[in-house]
């Protein structure tokens, strides 16, 4: 495959997406291509980027590509300390103002696991302390991750990655090909499209969390990204970011504050008041 097919595609996801294929990851990216390929029936890389260069691209090429080109790597409670400090979040800050709902955006919800685990949280919370009524909005990019995600239906391996049995027992039904989401925690979120770039998603959220995301964003693209998250958030909301990430360097008027030893990072009470 030729350098200027594997440019002209890395071009046209980072624009899209903002994810950033380069030297140390285009073999990722060759073998994508090849895959869409081969889903439709066209014969070489070229011939592909011929399709995309159409003045009216087709748009289920275009999905594809984007499916193609995101990282569904995900478990439920993955990192399971950002959990209890959900939890702890919720308790400490939240209900201060006793809000008549919780909401909370999983801003990258991949195949659903991190907003399960969340309504999972919250509904052991309830059981502890009063609770407001709450709702999960999960939004991705990838179509086919949403389709899953929407279906509710897991592998008994998937499962097995991060659920306990006492959860599988409480929140799932056992299936002949898999576990069923039962419907009383499905019920709490709310899935749809969404492409952090151009974002149509509506708060305020009192946590938003945007995990392993920005890893694959040049400065640029963190910044507005950033921004985007931010200006969702209610006044003393808390954005989450993936093990490693950080906001150091990429939008000022932001706080942190740690709780359960996990850094959630929230709108400065200056910038708060000057909003006002």
């Amino acid at each position: 495959m030729s350098p200027e097919v594997l440019s002209f595609f890395s071009q046209l996801i980072e624009k899209e997406t903002g994810i950033i294929y380069d030297d140390r990851n285009l073999y990722q990216l060759k073998g994508r291509i090849e895959d869409l390929c081969k889903l439709f029936n066209i014969s070489t890389g070229e011939d592909l980027k011929k399709e995309f260069s159409q003045p009216i691209p087709n748009s289920v090429m275009r999905q594809k590509l984007f499916d193609n080109a995101t990282n569904n790597e995900t478990l439920f409670f993955r990192d399971p300390s950002f959990f209890k400090a959900i939890e702890s979040f919720v308790m400490r800050e939240v209900l201060l103002d006793m809000p008549s709902e919780i909401r909370i955006w999983s801003a990258a919800s991949s195949t659903g696991q991190e907003a399960l685990s969340i309504a999972m949280t919250l509904e052991e919370l309830s059981a502890k302390v009063p609770l407001p009524p709450y709702t999960i909005t999960a939004t991705d990019i990838c179509d086919k991750a949403l389709v899953k995600a929407k279906a509710g239906r897991y592998s008994d391996f998937e499962v097995m990655r991060g659920l306990s049995e006492d959860h599988k027992k409480r929140y799932f039904q056992k299936e002949a090909d898999g576990w069923q989401v039962k419907s009383s925690l499905a019920n709490k979120i709310k899935y749809g499209y969404n492409n952090l770039i151009r974002s149509t998603v509506k708060g305020p959220f009192h946590i938003i969390l945007c995990r392993n995301v920005l890893i694959y964003q040049k400065v640029e693209m963190k910044k507005q990204i950033i921004d985007t998250l931010l200006r969702q958030l209610t006044p003393d909301g808390g954005l989450l970011l993936g093990v490693g990430e950080t906001l150091l360097g990429m939008s000022d008027g932001v706080e942190t504050i740690n709780i359960a030893n996990v850094m959630f990072y929230r709108k400065s009470a200056q910038k708060n008041n000057g909003a006002a």
